[in-house]
């Protein structure tokens, strides 16, 4: 099957290069990765351990559902162990898990929760012992 777009011979070939420009434009833009550039997004901050808590997370789910969370760094390792208990997630050695933890609780701790959360009546944040 044969899609023709039906413009007036004058407008299809600005139309074309306009599209073609937008392109090339998007392509070669300075300072502006592509996708494929940065698999976690931008709003998986730099750091150590970004990008094995970024495979890591990234394996069973959306790292969306990381970013929103807000966790103590306590609540994160016991959502660690939870997964491997739970989600038949594999182990993780002491080394990989600390890395891990540190990035998590740093990037994504009770200070980093989302303004959402921070704005929902009656929501207190219970602090704990890191």
């Amino acid at each position: 099957m044969r899609l023709r777009v039906f413009l007036p011979q004058r407008r299809r070939t600005g139309s074309l290069m306009l599209v073609a420009g937008l392109v090339i434009g998007l392509l070669t833009a300075p300072g502006q990765p592509l996708a494929e550039d940065d698999p976690f997004g931008s709003d998986w901050p730099e750091g150590p351990g970004r990008e094995e808590t970024g495979y890591l997370c990234g394996a069973c789910h959306s790292l969306r559902l990381v970013t929103q969370q807000g966790l103590s760094r306590r609540d994160w390792d016991e959502t660690l162990d939870w997964m491997v208990e739970e989600q038949e997630m594999e182990p993780l050695d002491a080394e990989e898990r600390e890395i891990i933890l540190s990035y998590l609780s740093e990037h994504f701790g009770v200070d980093h929760r989302p303004a959402r959360l921070q704005a929902v009546p009656g929501f207190q944040a219970i602090p704990t012992n890191q």
